[in-house]
């Protein structure tokens, strides 16, 4: 909900506390005026007839007391129903006076400074514990200007986590019939999330076109030299083409990995297609395809999963979970006799899917970050990179939108694992 919708609900119970408390005075009055003239009749101690215009001024003064009782009814439902929608905002939404006392806060307020219970007339400078946010109040009722900004919070009890990036939108609230103001009202609206997504959309993009350009530069590099009368030597032009070819690939395996990346997080329906089918094969067809490599790095594998145990997921997708995670583990390995163990246990409600190798490991450093795309371990290590760095990226996506969860485990020199726990009964993510 927008800023202007918030303050116009806050700006209305202001409206309506002051027309209730118009009403009941009226009210009030009316009353003590009738009372008066009941007892001014009774202490005549007579029967007298009263003018038939007095009559109809009482009758005019009970109706007037009825619609008074109405409009009050009316202003009390109003009231609770804007209290009821401020209440419901995710946003926090405080009213301060002019010694910072507060005055009103909704239940989003209460969470974000972990109070208990509403803290009416405590002062902001005792229950709110955010120097940015307590300094940048007193501006604004100094000035008496509306204004805007952002601070980091941390929540109560969470001091360890990163911090909350807030909006702050400060105005002035003045009297009534004044244009002075002693109060201020306040909302705090969380863009943490946002803030991320940017962040995440600028490394993409800049990763991204680090890692298209590097390619396509060798490639136009090698172009060169052929059109410099590199066709006359046919063993070179053959060198240059091989290389160009290799780098080319490359190129379109990063494009076939963003592509996949893009399907997975937009939930599509129809993304996945879950059906319950056997893991035997599906592992043995990626070892297949790896042979090559195996051989190359004189690497061997395990598969401790029974003949007949099934998953339900979706075949193409694990394909691509067991390919680059096996893969990840060839290409991160140079020394030759590492052992690659897949297995899988059928669970009550789960099935756990693990990938392990004995070989150097993940450093602890670097654990948490492997599924950020683009990422490598140790980029530093060799001259030539290895793999797209959107392998693992993949797999968490392709794991998550099974419904699952992965977690790596490594102790370096001695093994590493993937471990992927998906639920038996997968919710839609369409």
């Amino acid at each position: 909900m927008s800023f202007f919708l918030t303050i116009l609900l806050i700006v209305l119970v202001l409206l309506l506390i002051i027309q209730k408390a118009r009403v009941s005075s009226a009210i009030e009055r009316l009353s003590s005026t009738l009372s008066e003239n009941t007892s001014l009749e009774k202490n005549n101690g007579e029967k007298r007839r009263i003018h038939s215009a007095f009559i109809e001024l009482e009758n005019q003064i009970h109706q007037q007391i009825f619609e008074a009782h109405t409009l009050e009814d009316r202003v009390v439902r109003r009231e609770d129903l804007i209290t009821n929608v401020v209440e419901g905002l995710t946003d926090a939404v405080l009213v301060f006076d002019g010694s910072l006392n507060i005055r009103f806060t909704n239940r989003s307020a209460c969470e974000l400074f972990g109070w208990k219970s509403v803290p009416f007339d405590a002062s902001a400078r005792e229950c709110i514990n955010n120097f940015a946010l307590i300094g940048f109040l007193e501006k604004t009722l100094n000035t008496e200007e509306k204004s805007a900004t952002e601070i980091t919070h941390h929540l109560p009890g969470r001091e360890t986590d990163p911090p909350r990036i807030l909006e702050v939108d400060v105005a002035p609230l003045p009297q009534t019939g004044s244009q002075s103001s002693n109060r201020v009202r306040v909302v705090l609206h969380d863009i943490t999330e946002n803030r991320n997504l940017d962040q995440v959309r600028r490394d993409f993009v800049a990763n991204a076109s680090h890692e298209l350009r590097t390619p396509l530069t060798i490639i136009n590099g090698y172009l060169e030299n052929l059109e410099d009368d590199g066709l006359a030597d046919s063993e070179a032009a053959l060198r240059f083409i091989a290389v160009m070819h290799k780098h080319g690939k490359r190129i379109a395996r990063i494009i076939e990995d963003m592509l996949t990346i893009s399907k997975l997080e937009s939930h599509a329906k129809g993304t996945i297609q879950s059906n319950a089918f056997k893991f035997l094969p599906c592992a043995q067809e990626v070892i297949d395809r790896l042979k090559p490599v195996f051989d190359e790095r004189k690497a061997t594998y395990k598969l401790i999963i029974d003949d007949d145990a099934t998953i339900l997921g979706d075949a193409f997708y694990w394909d691509q979970i067991l390919f680059n995670l096996i893969e990840n583990s060839l290409k991160e390995n140079d020394a030759e006799g590492l052992i690659i163990t897949i297995q899988l246990r059928n669970e009550d409600e789960q099935d756990i899917i693990t990938v392990s190798d004995d070989g150097v490991g993940i450093p602890a450093s670097a654990q948490e970050f492997i599924f950020k795309r683009f990422y490598r371990v140790d980029q530093n290590r060799g001259s030539e990179k290895k793999g797209t760095g959107l392998g693992l990226s993949i797999v968490k996506r392709a794991v998550e939108a099974h419904g699952g969860t992965i977690k790596v485990m490594s102790t370096p020199g001695i093994e590493t694992t993937f471990a992927m726990e998906i639920p038996k009964e997968q919710k839609s993510t369409d």
